[in-house]
């Protein structure tokens, strides 16, 4: 981060980046992350108490981001990142391939002073964190 040096309208965000793909977003306008259990639905069975059993096969990790206002070449060099079927995200979370259901861009500025977009972004582990979890016997 110290050798990044800011572009005319950049103010740093508190030192957080996303690294996606062959592109760190440094302009990030929020970062929420989302740890969701993953059960064995096809297995799972209700005890003799009426209780559901169910086996924990996971945890998937989902990081939703929104920009801040990005210049026109940033939001193509996001967009570019994004494509992938598989994408290299590495944050202060998680570090690992996700991928991404859609590539929104939304054009906050077209005027003299320039063009800016922002956009909304949802990457998804593709593999289940396995951390701590048993063989289920």
């Amino acid at each position: 981060m110290d050798d990044y040096k800011l572009k005319s309208g950049e103010v740093l965000n508190g030192g957080y980046s996303v690294t996606i793909g062959d592109y760190t977003l440094r302009l990030i306008g929020g970062y929420r992350i989302n740890w969701t259990n993953e059960y064995d639905t096809a297995n799972q069975f209700t005890d003799y108490k009426g209780d559901p059993v169910r086996i924990l096969r996971g945890r998937r990790f989902s990081l939703e981001l929104s920009t801040g206002r990005l210049s026109v070449e940033d939001c193509k060099a996001l967009i570019s990142a994004l494509k992938s079927e598989t994408i290299a995200v590495s944050c202060p979370d998680f570090t690992g391939n996700c991928y991404s259901d859609a590539i929104p861009a939304k054009l906050e500025q077209a005027n003299f002073l320039g063009t800016r977009y922002s956009s909304g972004i949802t990457l998804t582990a593709c593999e289940l964190d396995k951390t701590g979890i048993g063989d289920g016997l």
